[in-house]
């Protein structure tokens, strides 16, 4: 501790004698940070010297199994959290299979004339929170250090095809069938999970022009908390161990997914398993393809949206039409489905109106689903506001932004960055050596 009050000391000193005559908190802390920049470079720069031998080795193991040989120094430029520095190092060539290498590269994890990992970490981090250039803005001016749009797109980017290379490990689990076994006798089962889907669209750049595409993501997780007592009451259910997935592509290859990242969690194992969606035919498909035992419930939300254009089909007055909602709602509410179709039929029989009829076969094919009298008894979870709220931050807040048109590839690899970050999985995932 005694080194960091001398250090401090000369820093005082020369923090000093960087200011002008007007100093003012502001400029002490921006000369400290642009020196401590500086220090950093160069203390990061030789520190990396001293790990070089001065005497290399003459031969080192190459990865075909044979020796490579000393050849000689090289220099690379490092692109690294303080700044840009210059190492040397030695390299090594095999004269069996004619395969370069650089010890000191692998030791340290070291990219010549890329981002560091710890840059590249941070960049990805600002990259699946903003447009790449409005990320790169923001980076410089948190940590002085520049890095192009481009560079930062890769690192997400990088990001992404880690987990790719996740869901791949999932999908190879998920169709084991002896480990799917071991798992069924040795792993503890979830007492309740639940399951939710949903679509964001996103614009994609092709070779004929630009179309919207479903950006299709599901989410599984945890709930605590009950719904309110009333339908108009206050809603205190949170959601937590959130994990998040996604991808651009047609529904049964979801449903691959779907499957693998259930396995993932233990889905097939859990004593009660919930799944939450709207009225889309595509998720309740896939549940039924992968999870036919689950419990189905439709978003209880999204039931109540095909309420209003129905009573502004009838009623002339917005009094009328909130007084037969509110009642609609309540039948609902408690469950009973056939007394809430009998009423929109009633409506059909006097106001012919398409709305009236798709909302009718909408009930019908989804009354079972809508058993939220029976379903808050045991406890569940009837609004899917979890999803809502993925298809929000990955859709619209990252990938949908003003003006913003994708490559397919790279919308993939950056939605399955941020479905990552948001999930609390950036940890987990290999980013850094």
């Amino acid at each position: 501790m005694n080194n960091i009050t001398q250090i401090t000391e000369m820093m005082v000193e020369l923090v000093k004698s960087e200011l002008d005559e007007e100093i003012t908190l502001t400029a002490i802390e921006q000369t400290t940070r642009v020196i401590l920049q500086e220090v950093g470079r160069q203390t990061v720069e030789n520190t990396l010297k001293t790990m070089n031998h001065p005497y290399p080795e003459p031969r080192t193991t190459c990865s075909c199994g044979d020796e490579a040989a000393y050849i000689r120094r090289r220099p690379a430029r490092l692109h690294t959290l303080f700044g840009k520095l210059q190492v040397t190092r030695a390299y090594y060539l095999c004269s069996t299979c004619y395969h370069g290498t650089y010890p000191l590269d692998k030791k340290l994890g070291l990219r010549p004339n890329g981002l560091s990992a710890e840059l590249a970490r941070l960049a990805a981090m600002t990259g699946v929170q903003l447009p790449f250039g409005a990320g790169r803005d923001l980076l410089e001016a948190l940590t002085l250090v520049s890095v192009s749009d481009q560079a930062m797109g890769k690192a997400t980017r990088q990001v992404g095809e880690k987990v790719v290379a996740q869901e791949k490990m999932w999908q190879e689990s998920a169709t084991d069938e002896p480990l799917l076994l071991q798992r069924q006798r040795e792993r503890r089962r979830p007492l309740r999970l639940y399951g939710t889907m949903d679509a964001a669209k996103v614009h994609i750049r092709e070779e004929d022009g630009h179309r919207w595409r479903d950006l299709k993501i599901g989410a599984w997780f945890e709930a605590s908390g009950q719904p309110p007592t009333s339908p108009n009451g206050e809603w205190s259910i949170q959601a937590k161990n959130i994990t998040y997935y996604t991808d651009i592509c047609p529904a049964q290859d979801f449903g691959t997914l779907l499957w693998s990242s259930g396995v993932a969690h233990d889905a097939q194992l859990a004593h009660e398993l919930v799944m939450l969606g709207d009225g889309a035919d595509w998720i309740w498909n896939l549940v039924g393809a992968h999870f036919p035992n689950a419990i189905e419930i439709l978003d209880w939300f999204h039931a109540c949206e095909h309420l209003l254009p129905v009573a502004q089909a009838v009623f002339a007055t917005a009094e009328d039409q909130a007084c037969w909602v509110k009642e609609m709602k309540q039948l609902m509410w408690d469950g009973q489905i056939e007394e809430l179709i009998t009423a929109c039929e009633k409506l059909l029989a006097t106001c012919a109106n398409d709305v009236i009829h798709t909302t009718i076969n909408y009930f019908e094919n989804h009354k079972e689903r809508m058993r939220y009298a029976y379903f808050r008894k045991q406890g569940y979870q009837i609004g899917s506001g979890t999803i809502e709220s993925a298809a929000k931050q990955i859709g619209l807040m990252r990938m949908k932004v003003p003006g913003a048109t994708w490559n397919e590839g790279n919308a993939r690899l950056v939605a399955k960055a941020r479905a990552a970050y948001l999930s609390d999985q950036w940890q987990s995932l290999p980013l850094a050596v």
